[in-house]
């Protein structure tokens, strides 16, 4: 059973443990005497949209252009600000919904005052101890739990986020001589030890039985919020007073939650109720199975199963972090930790939520780091890299999706900014789709190739698919993502197609006159980026009879990019000047897209190119590179693709030794959901490399995996594959044909089978 398990209650929100359904999330501390549930909802943002396009932007852009042709990097950087950065630098972020409070009278034995470091007073609930206390949350059903022992007899909660019913649930029961006697509250405030303030408009008991909390983000304009929790039980006295509800003597109970805003209801308080409605009369244990049922149909489409030195003994998540930073090689952590981000992807992206942001869906603040938004230079494209592989395409739909509220934005800023067709997005949106500059950031405000990355995604949505309806729908987000270019993009004095102004993320170098610089025109990444969207559209194209003239100028810009370079120190160029890097140790290692998630640079292709990706990750290694979670899993998957699996499983030791926290959720710092997906994708990819023609199985194992079992693989040239793998060799693969097709697959030691299926064959391929 994959299961993360503890022994106390969470004492932050750091060791909470995360339950979702793709629209609410909740994270349950396990507190014997009072618990907090905190709520989200994906769609409590800040406000409403904002048109925050420089009007400046379009008069200038030429004149920038000249600056950096010139080498006038200060000067065209404080004209870029003052005439391209947005007009307000904050898009909307995303925020708590609430918090539900039930406090357990016969746990507090008393309180004590204490002092915080500003010499507050607080007075503190002291608990009654208790015995055999654990906590846990079980990946194979979804399902959370906490139980422990008194002298009367033993409490147990269990949690679930139902995707069917569009509730949480909370299941409280006691035996023995114990009944239950507690109060339910529902907050929304900052919880920090001397902060008073409060963040909705009300709350309320409707009865004896239901609690409502409301507001509104921004203005009308903005967003309206709901939360409301019905309370159900069995025996003794249930009472409202204010605006709690007291439950005296009974012997079991259940709390119902749910939320929903005006984003996608008129009226959230009548949606809620009748929510709460539906759920209680079907009850807990109908929810519970229908729940379980709908999460494995997704849990179960792929499994990875690695032979574990547990040795019988159950370890506490603690424990299993503990002897990871020991050295131990503990696989059934690293099993658990595959399954955790499977997990995190199907709690918190479902059909028709919105997508998973920088914090799955879970956050417990108003202000949030990087405001928990859709940061689109990397870390919201990385919650998705495990998705199509593993059997989760459905749940990538909503990244997909989020382009359909992007576009017509993209189109105004691509017009207004850059006198050009198309549609464009920077580095950052959010709920709306908001396609302007973010931040006031030299590093990485000016960078107009967030949308293209995200169009990256619609490309391999429909590579793994083939889905004719799909792409037709898509045809045109992706068309007018490559059209922006055709008017952005400029010759360079030796006629390659360069862009211009941008930045490589979020990096600085050093000219040759010494200044310090982030414009520029025509860095590595963008070039990277661009070579596979257009030849994914050129792709597309034909295969729809779309050969125009557009086809025709994506074309002849494909081939008139520049080739990827290397540098002095041997290390694949982030600039086309070959300048130094000011942090050479730098968390962005955007010159290597090519290498991942791109495949220009790939086993097979260019050696010298290979050397040099590699000499480029040594060289941020040597300079304390990786110190972020999502970063360090980023150079996972780089040396996978390298097919260094030593290298990869000693970064994915530190991932997990000092990038991970108690609960294992990923550590940036702080919380920082990213990691925890691209972590996923980089064991995926020491197991399997998908270059759509040619399939490399074990193409980077580490020896401490030698042996192992995987499911439900899904492979671009249209098959899903079943393999075994022992002594650090392929067993036996098993294939279904979804579509007609074939592959070039190699074990290894580039063994190569040369595979031909057909739509619902199944194959068995012995190596």
């Amino acid at each position: 059973m994959s299961k993360l398990w503890f022994q106390k209650e969470a004492e932050n929100w750091n060791e909470a443990l995360p339950v979702g359904n793709g629209f609410l999330g909740a994270m349950f501390f396990g507190g014997t005497a009072s618990e907090r549930i905190q709520v989200n909802e994906d769609s409590v943002w800040s406000g409403g949209f904002m048109d925050r396009v420089n009007p400046d932007a379009g008069a200038n852009l030429d004149k920038v252009r000249r600056l950096l042709d010139d080498g006038n990097v200060r000067e065209a950087e404080k004209l870029a600000a003052r005439s391209m950065y947005g007009t307000y630098p904050h898009m909307r972020h995303y925020q708590t919904l609430g918090d539900v409070w039930i406090d357990f009278a016969d746990m507090q034995d008393g309180h004590q005052l204490e002092y915080t470091k500003d010499h507050f007073p607080v007075v503190k609930i002291q608990e009654k101890e208790v015995s055999d206390y654990e906590r846990y949350l079980d990946l194979e059903t979804a399902t959370g739990g906490m139980s422990y022992r008194t002298e009367g007899g033993t409490h147990v909660r269990e949690y679930f986020a139902s995707y069917p019913a569009e509730v949480i649930v909370c299941r409280i029961k006691a035996d023995g001589k114990n009944l239950l006697n507690f109060e339910v509250s529902a907050t929304r405030k900052d919880n920090r030890s001397g902060r008073g303030a409060s963040y909705c408009d009300g709350v309320c008991a409707l009865d004896d039985r239901t609690i409502c909390l409301h507001g509104w983000q921004g203005n009308r304009d903005g967003i309206g919020f709901e939360m409301a929790v019905r309370v159900e039980a069995s025996g003794g006295t249930r009472y409202s007073m204010g605006s709690r509800i007291i439950v005296e003597g009974a012997a079991e109970a259940v709390l119902y939650i749910t939320g929903r805003t005006t984003y996608r209801s008129g009226d959230p308080h009548k949606w809620c109720i009748e929510a709460l409605a539906r759920a209680c009369t079907r009850g807990v244990r109908e929810l519970k199975a229908e729940h379980v049922c709908d999460y494995q149909k997704y849990f179960n489409a792929g499994r990875l199963y690695l032979k574990s030195d547990d040795g019988g003994k159950q370890y506490t998540v603690p424990e299993r972090l503990a002897r990871m930073r020991e050295g131990s090689s503990d696989i059934g952590l690293i099993n658990i930790y595959y399954d955790y981000a499977r997990y995190l992807l199907i709690s918190s992206s479902r059909e028709h939520s919105l997508p998973s942001n920088l914090q799955g869906i879970w956050n417990e603040e108003f202000e949030p780091a990087w405001g928990s938004k859709y940061t689109i230079n990397i870390n919201i494209e990385m919650n998705y890299w495990l998705a199509e592989k593993t059997g989760l395409s459905a749940l990538h739909l909503p990244l997909i999706e989020h382009l359909k509220k992007m576009h017509g934005h993209g189109k105004d800023v691509a017009t207004r900014m850059y006198k050009a067709r198309g549609f464009c997005c920077h580095h950052n949106t959010d709920i709306w789709g908001d396609c302007a500059p973010q931040d006031n950031h030299t590093t990485s405000t000016i960078w107009p190739m967030g949308g293209a990355w995200l169009c990256l995604h619609l490309i391999e949505h429909y590579q793994y698919t083939k889905d004719e309806a799909f792409i037709q729908e898509y045809f045109n987000i992706l068309r007018d993502s490559v059209l922006f270019f055709m008017d952005y993009m400029v010759q360079d004095a030796e006629g390659f197609w360069i862009t211009g102004p941008s930045s490589s993320p979020e990096n600085i170098y050093l000219n040759d006159k010494g200044e310090f610089g982030c414009l520029c025109m025509g860095p590595t990444m963008d070039i990277e980026i661009l070579r596979e969207l257009f030849s994914g559209f050129l792709e597309i194209s034909a295969g729809l009879g779309v050969k125009d003239e557009l086809y025709a100028d994506v074309e002849k810009h494909l081939n008139g990019l520049p080739p990827l370079k290397i540098g002095k120190h041997g290390q694949i160029q982030e600039w086309r000047s070959d300048y130094e890097e000011i942090d050479r140790g730098h968390r962005h290692i955007s010159q290597l897209f090519a290498l991942y998630p791109g495949s220009q640079i790939r086993i097979g292709g260019a050696p010298e190119l290979l050397e040099a990706a590699e000499r480029t990750l040594e060289r941020r290694l040597e300079s304390g590179g990786g110190h972020t979670g999502w970063s360090k899993a980023w150079i996972i998957l780089f040396y996978a693709r390298l097919g260094k699996g030593k290298k990869a499983w000693q970064n994915l030791k530190e991932l997990l030794s000092h990038a991970t926290l108690d609960n294992l959720l990923d550590n940036h710092p702080p919380f920082q959901i990213d990691g925890n997906f691209g972590g996923a994708a980089g064991i995926m990819e020491m197991l399997v490399q998908d270059f759509r023609e040619e399939v490399y199985l074990l193409g980077a194992l580490p020896e401490e995996l030698e042996e192992g079992r995987v499911t439900g693989v899904h492979l671009k040239c249209g098959c899903v594959i079943d393999f075994t793998w022992a002594g650090g060799h392929v067993v036996e693969v098993k294939l279904h044909g979804l579509r007609d097709g074939s592959v070039q697959m190699m074990d290894e030691n580039r063994k190569s089978v040369k595979i031909s299926f057909k739509k619902n064959e199944d194959k068995i391929i012995k190596f």
